[in-house]
């Protein structure tokens, strides 16, 4: 059923509503709850104002859409990085590790992990580098 159809419904007084508009329109409240619910605080902001199930649905799949752009840059900007890792001269080695360490959790997050043997090697290349 589309967003049109339910916003129709809400035009027409409650008590004239059929036996399948007042079934939609249950099913519609019924999964808005759900979803907001289901969201987190900003999430829930975001989409408070749209009157159907449809509405909302469209407002998380573009802000998701959103999202993964931002992780798919994310994920080239850390490798990148990974690929370009090096240890600097003014730091101990234990900020040189803690910094590839973090650097490949960040790597992970954003779905993107490499084999151990690959990074350990990676980080000793570094360290002879300097």
């Amino acid at each position: 059923m589309s967003a049109n159809t339910l916003e129709n419904y809400a035009i027409k007084e409650k008590s004239k509503w059929s036996d399948p508009e007042k079934a939609a329109m249950f099913k519609d409240a019924k999964v808005r709850n759900i979803l907001h619910n289901s969201l987190n605080n900003v999430m829930s902001n975001r989409v408070i104002s749209c009157k159907t199930t449809k509405e909302i649905w469209d407002a998380l799949e573009t802000q998701c859409q959103g999202m993964m752009a931002i992780k798919k840059n994310r994920r080239a900007v850390l490798v990148q990085e990974y690929e370009q890792f090096d240890a600097k001269a003014d730091k101990s080695i234990t900020d040189i590790y803690d910094r590839f360490l973090t650097l490949l959790n960040d790597l992970s997050l954003v779905g993107k992990e490499y084999e151990i043997e690959d990074s350990n090697t990676k980080f000793l290349r570094a360290l002879l580098e300097d």
